[in-house]
């Protein structure tokens, strides 16, 4: 939801006008606006005209930035897809590995999907306790997976392992999925990296228990 990241993207490549700099803010506005309202009076009870009245512009405003309500809480889907495979790529132990995985999955929980924020953890928490925003998220599951398992592919000479990457791939991101849950309860003191290493651990404890 946050577009701290895209931004930075843009101000490395040009100089960010005064009209692109209004334009992320009303973004933001929006984004801030629509968490606020729907932690208040619930995803289904909340509209598009609530939440451009409440970031102070208008519906057609809104639809400007996103298509559909549901968009404001998956902005950032297209650039997890593009940063979790970068992690799989730059990751220190090349093995196509549930181990291998560990590290690079948990540091992009952390530094990506988290950046240490109150809102992230807020947003995580509705995504993953409203029913009706269940298909969207398990479709970025699968982009996730995808992601992982295409990376893995690319690494292998002739590509004889992609079942084992698409096996491995889905695993990892199970493993994410429940260090999420964790994370985001309210009274949770656990910080993501550690339990996303921690859920990559308790894994293969259960593939392979010990004798």
């Amino acid at each position: 939801m946050d577009t701290e990241g895209s931004e930075a993207g843009e101000a490395n490549a040009r100089p960010m006008s005064q009209r692109d700099r209004n334009r992320n803010r009303t973004r933001r506005d929006i984004e801030s606006a629509a968490l606020e309202l729907f932690e208040k009076q619930g995803y289904q009870g909340t509209t598009v005209e609530q939440i451009a009245r409440s970031a102070g512009c208008s519906s057609a405003t809104f639809f400007r930035h996103f298509n559909s309500k549901e968009d404001v809480l998956f902005a950032n889907d297209r650039a997890a897809v593009d940063e979790i495979a970068r992690y799989v790529a730059e990751r220190t132990d090349t093995e196509a590995t549930l181990g291998a995985l560990a590290d690079p999955i948990a540091s992009f929980a952390k530094t990506f999907l988290t950046d240490a924020t109150s809102e992230a953890q807020r947003l995580t928490r509705l995504v993953m306790t409203t029913r009706d925003l269940e298909a969207r998220s398990l479709r970025m599951r699968l982009l996730w997976e995808h992601a992982i398992a295409r990376q893995l592919d690319s690494e292998s000479p002739d590509g004889s392992a992609r079942v084992d990457h698409i096996l491995v791939a889905g695993l990892a991101v199970s493993c994410l999925s429940t260090a999420l849950w964790e994370w985001q309860q309210p009274d949770a003191a656990v910080d993501i990296f550690t339990a996303t290493k921690h859920a990559f651990t308790r894994a293969q404890q259960l593939i392979n228990p010990p004798t």
